[in-house]
């Protein structure tokens, strides 16, 4: 097994104990872990397709070679990379806008009163 595989395979589980994880987390300010994973996987499959379809026709382009399989594993890396940015950035996001939403309703929070 070569380093693609292991990191793919790897990838493919990473994404799935990830989601698992999201999924089952108990809801905080703003958009649901759940609501935000499910966000983040519609979000994965289309990226996942424009990916795979770019990599297809445009690697060859610059002389770089994948079969159809190594495409589809690189896809899974970049599908592991892809997903944490976005949860977090999701998550942070809502996070920063539910204390302002505090904050501007005097309900506490940094620079608020409690």
């Amino acid at each position: 097994m070569n380093t693609l595989s292991i990191l793919g395979l790897a990838s493919m589980a990473f994404v799935a104990a990830f989601t698992w994880r999201a999924y089952r987390a108990a809801p905080g300010a703003g958009q649901s872990p759940r609501g935000a994973i499910i966000e983040a996987w519609l979000n994965i499959a289309v990226g996942f397709a424009v990916n795979f379809t770019a990599n297809w026709l445009i690697l060859p382009m610059v002389g770089a070679a994948f079969t159809p399989g190594e495409n589809f594993l690189m896809g899974w890396i970049y599908t592991a990379i892809s997903m944490v940015r976005q949860y977090a950035i999701r998550r942070w996001f809502n996070a920063k806008l539910h204390a302002a939403a505090q904050r501007m309703a005097g309900l506490g929070g940094v620079g608020g009163q409690s």
